[in-house]
């Protein structure tokens, strides 16, 4: 593809290849009918960010994106945060909250805790991106589509039960 956002081509490539893509013309099965594909990245400093949320959206990926880092969608699950802070305070904060984190570490959350909230993330989430679009920046600092995610996949769980 020649483009320098490599989860987002990447997850493109791979949605391509498995037939799930948007203008994928291959039959699927039962089972992939219903099969979506999602990149999850940040913003970070990466210059590229909105091309590859944009290049995602436009290819029937699901982008999970969060500006400025992955931790703003962790600490939505305890708290609302609308700092415009940059990377290292949003982990910083996030460490404080959950001591077992270690941002210069191997940045593992106490997983089975964090998804007895994930409801209340998800709320946090989407009110925080309503804010960003008021202000007419809808990749702003602070916000996350993560939420969007978490939300399909219960959905998708939710589907395949009912079979």
């Amino acid at each position: 593809m020649g483009v320098p956002y490599t989860v987002a081509s990447k997850a493109v490539e791979y949605a391509k290849a498995q037939g799930i893509g948007q203008h994928s013309r291959r039959k699927k099965n039962l089972f992939e009918q219903n099969d979506k594909v999602c990149a999850v990245f940040d913003r970070d400093e990466h210059p590229k960010f909105k091309d590859a949320v944009e290049l995602c959206e436009s290819q029937g990926i699901l982008a999970g994106r969060s500006a400025p880092c992955f931790e703003l969608w962790l600490i939505l699950h305890d708290e609302s945060y609308d700092r415009p802070d940059d990377r290292h305070a949003v982990q910083s904060h996030f460490e404080e909250m959950h001591p077992e984190y270690d941002a210069d570490g191997a940045k593992t959350p106490d997983c089975d805790e964090l998804v007895t909230r994930v409801s209340q993330a998800e709320e946090r989430a989407e009110a925080q991106l309503e804010r960003r679009v008021e202000e007419g920046d809808p990749f702003g600092n602070p916000s996350t589509t993560v939420g969007h995610l978490t939300r399909s996949i219960r959905e998708a769980d939710e589907l395949a039960r009912r079979r």
